[in-house]
């Protein structure tokens, strides 16, 4: 059975994760190889999976929890992706609450698979959010949430820290220095994931790795990564617009804005905010996070259309009920603005259960 190089993708929501992989992966099948992306969520309508298939690479999927408590499901993605899309290179990118990866998925999968895998542990940082969290003491997020940020730092095999192209040239010698001190035993690579340049040096730096041995596995307190995932509350609904018009394009992104602005104002911190908007013919992805400035939201789709299907993901530090009402509050405040009708599909709005990994396969920690 041939080898596959296996690219585990972790870090927190709104890291940049998705367009690292969906850039590289095309970069890859570009070139000729052959190469499959396997998302991963607590819920079950990921944005990030329709968008990445959308882009027409094979793919599969692991819902429900995260790829360490949904082991059996992540090795059943990766041998379909390899026995019946021939892969050679799979990207996985874990859900970005997620820590402990080294110990419950690479671990387990080189311990059960001896000379099947050549893995390489990504753990990808905005930029801005990174140095907020290092230059606070720590204090960007609540403190059980930070526990979980700080470790998935610790695992990594490679650091990448993205979006450095929302920085000026000052700020980012700035950055360098400080994340380059907090962290000087780790491969820190700093990278503009929408250039070609900038991911062909990730995936350069991911096959120098060459790490056959078992990872150091953390000391973590459960308890403590269990409170900062119940930290966040996950909502995922898909919405129809209908207009009398052809304008339910442009009632589509005043609703997405209209969401981000609110919680915005409001205090929230959002892990990430994610939406799949879809009027049949072609699909745009937006996004938001807590960081204000360069996040993905064009100024216009151009969607000329009379009805369109959105997809929400939405990752925010509150309870689930109260994350629901923001949202049935804005639609409420787009119907009545644009005159556009709003139906609501497939509402789930959640806390992610406590962490219970399928296997947990210990090494020398360092």
């Amino acid at each position: 059975m041939a080898k596959l190089t296996l690219l585990l993708a972790g870090g927190f929501l709104g890291s940049g994760k998705t367009t690292a992989i969906e850039q590289a992966a095309r970069h890859l099948l570009k070139n000729g190889r052959k190469v499959g992306v396997i998302t991963n969520d607590q819920g079950v309508q990921q944005v990030d999976t329709q968008f990445i298939k959308g882009q027409l690479i094979p793919s599969g999927e692991v819902a429900n929890g995260c790829f360490c408590c949904q082991y059996g499901e992540l090795e059943k993605n990766i041998e379909t992706l390899a026995l019946l899309q021939q892969t050679e290179i799979i990207f996985a990118e874990s859900v970005g609450t997620c820590t402990d990866l080294a110990a419950t998925v690479v671990n387990p999968l080189l311990s059960f698979n001896p000379e099947r895998y050549d893995i390489v542990l990504s753990i990808f940082a905005d930029v801005r959010l990174l140095v907020k969290f290092l230059e606070n003491g720590r204090s960007a997020f609540h403190d059980t949430v930070s526990y979980i940020y700080e470790r998935q730092m610790r695992e990594a095999d490679i650091i990448v820290v993205s979006k450095i192209d929302l920085l000026s040239e000052s700020q980012l010698e700035d950055a360098r220095r400080l994340i380059g001190s907090a962290y000087p035993e780790k491969t820190v690579l700093f990278q503009n994931s929408l250039s070609e340049a900038g991911v062909e040096r990730w995936l350069t730096a991911c096959a120098g790795v060459n790490n056959p041995d078992l990872r150091p596995a953390l000391e973590i307190d459960y308890a403590i990564y269990g409170a900062g995932e119940a930290e966040l509350a996950w909502l995922d609904e898909e919405i129809g617009i209908v207009t009398a018009d052809n304008s339910a394009g442009s009632a589509a992104q005043l609703f997405c804005k209209k969401l981000y602005d609110k919680l915005s104002t409001e205090g929230y911190l959002i892990g990430h905010l994610k939406f799949l908007i879809d009027d049949g013919k072609r699909r745009e992805k937006l996004s938001f996070t807590s960081v204000p400035g360069g996040d993905e939201h064009p100024a216009s789709l151009g969607m000329e259309t009379d009805r369109i299907v959105v997809l929400i993901n939405a990752r925010v530090q509150t309870r689930p009920e109260f994350l629901q009402a923001i949202v049935n509050d804005v639609i409420l405040e787009t119907e009545f603005q644009v005159g556009c009708k709003i139906t609501e599909y497939q509402l789930s709005a959640f806390q992610p259960g406590y962490p219970r990994p399928t296997h947990r396969i210990l090494s020398i920690a360092k």
